[in-house]
């Protein structure tokens, strides 16, 4: 089977500059693994890859959706797919990487068959009440619910936009067999020691802010973006929208903005020790790019 090269780590490891220096000593083209890249008009937010990082290796499902429209893992995982062929076709490796465990999952794993649903139907479910979204839930597909948190409104409002488009809960089809892709998928992963990992999230928040991070976020609010928009429940939107408000003062926005950012480390960092499965695992981005050149 075509081999694949798939890169995880926690936020701010390092795995995005690993990935552009792996995929040039082992032509690679470089598809994106991580939920909050995927979308457009906020870069630097979701720290995606700069032009000039991206250098001369292609890159794939970076930037490519408007912050108004949902992405589920399946939806992905079959973008991916298709990127996947395409680049092998062409006689080069793939090469995934991203923090996202659910898309890695999903894609490693096989497929389910939940159909694409359209935006419209996404749109009678927005700006209602996350108490009130999970109440509907429980009654249309209460095993999915069972499995969420009550404030989880992103998986709660795609679990009642497939049941309201295909009348079938989200549960039941995540429960059909799936097929894994003909891939043979090499696992690696970027956990730096807490400490580093921790300072590395704070260095990388000063340098966004540096670089525009406040005015990138106004321009989305300005635009008519809102927070409950799938692109916006990402880390520090909610901070800066309130700090842009003012309701909160940059100091508390900052804080608790990096402290969000390490507590979603941490479930990473946990992800890759239960679930993820690695051949290999690196404290730091070099010594995993090291590792790479060998393979």
């Amino acid at each position: 089977m075509p081999e694949v090269i798939v890169i995880f780590g926690p936020t701010a490891s390092g795995k995005t500059g690993a990935a552009i220096e792996v995929a040039k000593c082992c032509g690679c083209e470089v598809i994106n693994a991580d939920s909050r890249q995927i979308y457009a008009r906020m870069p630097i937010l979701t720290a995606a890859p700069t032009a000039a990082e991206k250098g001369d290796v292609p890159h794939h499902l970076f930037e490519i959706l408007d912050p108004a429209e949902r992405m589920s893992a399946a939806r992905w995982a079959e973008m991916a797919l298709a990127e996947m062929g395409e680049i092998v076709a062409r006689g080069k490796t793939p090469l995934v990487v991203g923090g996202t465990g659910l898309y890695l999952r999903t894609l490693m794993e096989g497929l389910s068959e939940v159909p694409h649903v359209p935006l419209e139907v996404e749109e009678f479910y927005r700006g209602r009440p996350v108490d009130e979204l999970y109440a509907e839930l429980q009654v249309v597909d209460p095993d999915l619910a069972a499995k969420l948190h009550a404030t989880d409104t992103q998986r709660i409002t795609r679990g009642l936009v497939v049941h309201a488009h295909t009348g079938t809960p989200l549960s039941e089809w995540q429960a059909k067999p799936a097929k894994a892709p003909p891939y043979a998928f090499r696992r690696l992963a970027i956990s730096p020691a807490r400490e580093e990992l921790y300072a590395r999230i704070e260095k990388r928040w000063e340098l966004m802010v540096e670089q525009g991070l406040v005015e990138e976020v106004r321009a989305l609010k300005d635009a008519g973006y809102t927070l409950d928009m799938p692109g916006l429940q990402g880390l520090g939107a909610e901070e800066i929208y309130d700090f842009i408000d003012g309701t909160l003062s940059w100091e508390a926005a900052s804080h608790s903005a990096v402290q969000g950012t390490r507590h979603y480390a941490k479930r990473q960092v946990t992800w890759l020790r239960n679930t993820y499965g690695a051949e290999a695992v690196f404290e730091t981005a070099g010594a995993l790019v090291e590792f790479a050149d060998n393979l």
